[in-house]
């Protein structure tokens, strides 16, 4: 049995069901999954949904709560209260002993069974994938390569309690908000200090490869082919970053598309969030920004077509 913890609110309710979704159906053994869902204030029909979505495939869900005392003196930020959940993990869960924790803004289009032999020997506290856009690494007195992306962490919970890592990542957080440009995960990256496992980029396939891949290889410590093979065959897709969301009228995401396949096979009907008009003349009107996303669109073209004709 795989632990899978996600944490959400109802604002993006709709966006968890379509992680959950591409995750089982794309798994071999949806049987094996098992879904603890950290409620941040989901609705009574919205969970009887989304435990009724699961079952179906027989894959199995449970909800976890916190007191709202837990989030004194954090900021409660667009992302509302459920990103401050992992902190919690030791009291939010039982005798789990690894536990993949996802982000909502995700689409998995892999097996995530695949992770126990992906890990299989090594040892660690948090295997993740390094983010590879922008991060704040120097501010927490990182080095380049040493911070991770939260949007999948596989966590070895024996190791995460001893090490108290929420514990001191949330001390962190609320002593230092100044250094925290991403919350829960700079606390978390600044506790762990750079030691963690590295997954392959595949595992968070995240947006910057594109541009890395057009004109910033010479900067960096990998092969050109894992960032080509993290957007031409990513076993997750995470919508980080501006103008990513691919429920946003205005994405230019290359792979939204997938998003799009996912979300249809929800019980939740797929609605675009409309953008004002003027903010979205002003994006658009930059011809280079529609000819990049076209062409990172051919980039994966293969992709979205497998999983189009799914």
């Amino acid at each position: 049995m795989l632990p899978i913890f996600i944490s959400c609110d109802e604002n993006y309710s709709a966006h968890l069901a379509t992680t959950i979704i591409s995750a089982i159906i794309n798994c071999k053994e949806p049987e094996k999954l098992k879904f603890i869902i950290g409620d941040a204030g989901l609705k009574a029909d919205t969970r009887s949904t989304l435990t009724s979505m699961i079952e179906k495939y027989g894959s199995h869900v449970a909800f976890v709560y916190l007191d709202d005392s837990k989030f004194s003196g954090l900021k409660i930020k667009r992302y509302g209260k459920s990103i401050y959940f992992r902190f919690y993990l030791d009291e939010l869960l039982d005798d789990e002993e690894l536990v993949l924790c996802l982000d909502c803004d995700t689409v998995v289009v892999g097996d995530l069974l695949d992770i126990y032999s992906e890990t299989r020997g090594e040892s660690f506290t948090i295997a993740a994938v390094e983010n590879i856009g922008r991060s704040p690494y120097s501010r927490l007195g990182l080095k380049k390569g040493d911070y991770f992306n939260c949007g999948l962490m596989l966590i070895n919970m024996k190791q995460w309690k001893e090490e108290k890592i929420g514990k001191r990542g949330l001390e962190f957080l609320l002593a230092h908000p100044e250094l925290c440009a991403h919350n829960e995960q700079c606390a978390i990256n600044k506790v762990a200090q750079g030691e963690w496992y590295r997954l392959p980029l595949t595992w968070n396939a995240q947006r910057p490869a594109y541009k890395i891949l057009e004109k910033r290889m010479n900067e960096q410590h990998r092969d050109k082919n894992e960032f080509l093979k993290s957007i031409q065959e990513p076993i997750m897709v995470h919508y980080m970053g501006k103008n990513s969301k691919p429920w946003d009228a205005h994405s230019l995401h290359p792979l939204k598309a997938l998003y799009t396949i996912y979300r249809r096979k929800t019980p939740w009907p797929v609605k675009t969030q409309k953008t004002a008009l003027h903010r979205r003349i002003r994006f658009y009107a930059s011809v280079q920004k529609i000819y990049l996303y076209e062409k990172r669109k051919r980039m994966s073209k293969q992709l979205i077509d497998i999983h189009k004709n799914a």
